[in-house]
């Protein structure tokens, strides 16, 4: 998640319109948490709630608060397209399609060496 900086001018931020507060130019959960990832945002908070996200990044070291805010917004998104398996589910996948890559792969070598000896 790329920052994009704590210009309000694209509207407040998703923890202050969540907290009906007034998004200041130094407010601190702009720069992780814009007005453009509001349905990212509003599906990590039913996950979570705004008070344990707020948490979570006050206690995150600054260098780190970048990766754990794309982490809750992943996390959301996942638990909202598959609400039994969450994040796991999505990895499940993954690691599923890799398998088959890999086998497909395996098949394809195959066939090259038989074509080479021939």
């Amino acid at each position: 998640m790329e920052a994009l900086g704590t210009n309000t001018k694209h509207g407040p931020c998703c923890i202050c319109t969540k907290k009906n507060k007034i998004c200041t130019r130094n407010c601190e959960f702009a720069a992780y948490f814009p007005n453009e990832v509001k349905s990212d945002y509003e599906a990590a908070c039913e996950l979570f709630g705004t008070p344990n996200i707020i948490r979570m990044m006050k206690l995150a070291p600054h260098e780190q608060k970048h990766l754990l805010a794309s982490s809750i917004l992943k996390e959301g998104g996942a638990w909202t397209d598959d609400n039994i398996r969450g994040g796991f589910g999505v990895i499940q996948k993954l690691m599923w399609e890799i398998k088959l890559h890999k086998a497909y792969l395996s098949k394809l070598r195959m066939k090259i060496s038989e074509e080479k000896n021939n």
